[in-house]
């Protein structure tokens, strides 16, 4: 009888944690608006970022993160809110896209031990936006720039380049040659 009770016990657990494990992943395949979204993700294993800064899930992106570093298969799923701030655009485009705020971005982030795939998906809609590839997952810091809204940055960006840094993707996103932006995303950004 109590090897029956234990075996029933690890059986529950072995559930349980499975259960767990795929909670981000359910919610990532929710339709809802972005404000739904965002308590949804709140209440869940998602890493939560809203305007660009790590608001829940902290904990949760450093296990993936320790996962993947050791080679092992592992997924997270990051959720990215936005809000139109009134005070840091034209009066113009806020008239032109204020109806269009907030909105909520799911990021399913998996890792196979060799290679990483990010899918894509806007909370209000039903199919994902895009599916991309990548080779690394790097961690970039760094202190902003003079002038910026925020004084250092904690991000991992997924790439198909590994000796690149920040200021390279950034100014790759800037020029006006084609050829210069590298293959990335950006799946965690935290400002300070």
């Amino acid at each position: 009888m109590r090897k029956a009770i234990a075996a029933l016990m690890a059986l529950v657990t072995i559930f349980v944690f499975a259960g767990c494990a795929k909670k981000g992943e359910n919610i990532f395949g929710k339709k809802c608006s972005a404000d739904e979204a965002l308590k949804l993700a709140k209440g869940s294993d998602t890493v939560v970022f809203e305007d660009l800064k790590c608001t829940s899930g902290k904990k949760v992106w450093d296990s993936f993160y320790k996962k993947v570093s050791s080679g092992k298969p592992a997924s997270v799923v990051t959720a990215f809110y936005y809000t139109l701030d009134k005070d840091h655009v034209s009066e113009e485009l806020y008239e032109q896209e204020k109806n269009d705020y907030p909105v909520m971005f799911f990021y399913l982030v998996e890792y196979d031990g060799t290679g990483f795939k990010v899918t894509v998906r806007d909370s209000s809609k039903e199919e994902p936006e895009k599916t991309d590839t990548f080779k690394y997952l790097l961690h970039l810091t760094g202190k902003a720039r003079e002038g910026a809204d925020y004084s250092a940055y904690d991000r991992y960006v997924l790439a198909d380049e590994q000796n690149i840094t920040y200021e390279d993707i950034m100014a790759g996103l800037v020029s006006s040659r084609s050829d210069a932006a590298y293959h990335t995303c950006f799946v965690y950004s935290d400002l300070k």
